[in-house]
């Protein structure tokens, strides 16, 4: 255990140098000898594995400054003053420097029998200080990387009061990490629903070990603050006071966050719903006309004069969730290609309006336009038919009756400017940043109809053509999405 260890013994007396040597040497141990302090330095400074026996008093020094200034500069080296003084303070006063022990010197030389247990003691303290400097590097180091996974992480006491905790789950509660240990785990989290109780929870995984579920965060409404939680008895095989062994004192608990899983769970169910009821309204409507049609009652005189027309929109709200799908795929898929063409976007834009009238017209919402003559435009003229077609339809669906919608052209910069001017009920400024979401309609407006991919399909097919969807809105007086495309010229 102690291979390679030697003793460095440094006295100026030789009788007592000689019978140190005696009693260490009978024991085994390899003994180099020196008369002052500096020249115990210097052979330290040589290297080697030593433990130093040294007189109190040398000739050029005080043996407690010797000890200082091995402690100094050989931190893991013990030092072990032996002395004729048997005066505690100085004892002490030499511990507080750095001795690892101290022996008391008697006359007739009994304390050089104990010698070797002495050297024996030191180096097994020795080894008991390596390893537990090694442990707490260790621990050290895992509490670095406790503290950097983003990951939570907290350690519970039996009573469920929060040990540890790691800086990612106390940033996740908005709380600093002092404020969360003490405090009992049930304060910040709870188990949804009626069936089990957190308390439960904790009492039970000492008898059924590892327990997996979900915990939500308190004063946060999902899909936020929603974790997937896994729950681990730490066992002592020991047994403690008054305990069993293998009784549970503690338990680790490893929190990922899942708010965004569980929010796209809720998307999908939702999104599923609004295509369910978007696709079965027109349906309904195509059928229960085509129904009045093809029946010889009532009377062809009584047939609504829009049925035609309503038919129609109908079919083409079907096809308009169909393309968006369909866009979405290419998309996602990378696949999305312009065919860029010179073409006449007054005019195009002058047929949108047209084809718009009858709707804006049915819902009482004025529709206008307002054009500047524009050279011709470079660019995909069926694609952009699709962002045309998308905020305008958005115009006047949230466009109540009696308001309007003003479609206008302008040059801007080497840009053409579209814009889509509403006296709508406007868009709240937090929800602005997110309009462009895939989805958003879903998340937001539960009852309007729509899959909310138009304005994301029709963001990404501007953008694919260099331009850009700017947006202004107020509460209660409308908004104005404007599309900047580059004024780009055939040849």
């Amino acid at each position: 255990m102690f291979e390679g260890v030697q003793i460095l013994l440094v006295d100026d007396d030789p009788k007592m140098r000689r019978a140190a040597v005696r009693a260490l040497a009978g024991k085994g141990w390899a003994v180099t000898e020196a008369t002052t302090g500096a020249q115990a330095l210097a052979i330290l400074r040589r290297g080697g594995d030593f433990v130093v026996l040294l007189a109190l008093v040398l000739p050029d020094m005080d043996g407690r400054d010797l000890v200082a200034r091995i402690a100094a500069a050989h931190p893991d080296m013990p030092a072990v003053i032996v002395s004729g003084a048997d005066d505690v303070a100085v004892a002490i006063d030499a511990m507080q420097r750095g001795a690892w022990d101290y022996v008391v010197a008697r006359a007739r030389g009994s304390h050089l029998a104990h010698l070797p247990h002495v050297v024996a003691r030191t180096l097994e303290r020795r080894q008991l200080v390596r390893d537990r400097n090694h442990y707490r590097e260790e621990m050290e180091a895992l509490a670095v990387a406790l503290r950097g996974t983003t990951d939570g992480v907290a350690m519970l006491d039996p009573m469920g009061r929060i040990a540890f905790v790691n800086r990612a789950l106390a940033q996740a509660w908005k709380r600093a990490e002092a404020e969360v240990v003490g405090r009992l785990l049930g304060e910040f989290v709870y188990v949804p629903g009626e069936q089990i109780d957190l308390d439960d929870v904790l009492s039970a995984i000492g008898e059924r070990g590892r327990w997996s579920g979900e915990l939500r965060t308190r004063g946060i409404e999902p899909p936020q603050g929603v974790w997937d939680v896994t729950l681990t008895p730490l066992h002592f095989p020991e047994p403690a006071p008054g305990g069993a062994p293998g009784e549970v004192r503690s338990a680790v608990g490893i929190f990922r966050d899942v708010s965004e899983k569980h929010a796209l769970e809720e998307l999908r169910a939702d999104f599923l719903s609004m295509v369910t009821h978007d696709i079965r309204v027109p349906l309904t409507v195509i059928l229960g006309y085509t129904e009045m049609l093809t029946d010889p009652e009532p009377p062809p005189d009584q047939i609504p004069p829009d049925i035609l027309t309503r038919i129609r929109e109908s079919g083409e709200t079907i096809h308009a969730l169909v393309c968006n799908f369909l866009d979405l795929s290419r998309i996602e898929a990378g696949r999305m290609t312009l065919d860029r063409r010179p073409f006449d976007l007054v005019a195009m834009l002058s047929h949108a309006v047209e084809h718009y009238e009858s709707t804006a017209r049915r819902k009482g919402v004025r529709l206008a336009f307002e054009a500047v003559p524009l050279p011709p435009l470079v660019a995909d003229e069926s694609q952009l038919q699709r962002v045309v077609a998308n905020l305008l339809g958005n115009a006047i669906k949230y466009t109540p009756s009696g308001g309007s919608v003003t479609v206008s052209t302008a040059p801007e910069n080497g840009r053409f400017a579209v814009a889509f001017r509403d006296t709508g009920r406007g868009i709240p400024a937090d929800e602005i940043p997110h309009l462009f979401e895939r989805y958003r309609r879903v998340r937001e407006a539960k009852r309007t109809e729509g899959t909310g991919l138009g304005l994301f399909i029709a963001k990404t097919i501007v953008e694919a053509h260099g331009g850009d969807i700017l947006i202004e809105s107020a509460l209660g007086k409308g908004s104005t999405f404007t599309v900047l495309l580059p004024a780009s010229h055939p040849g």
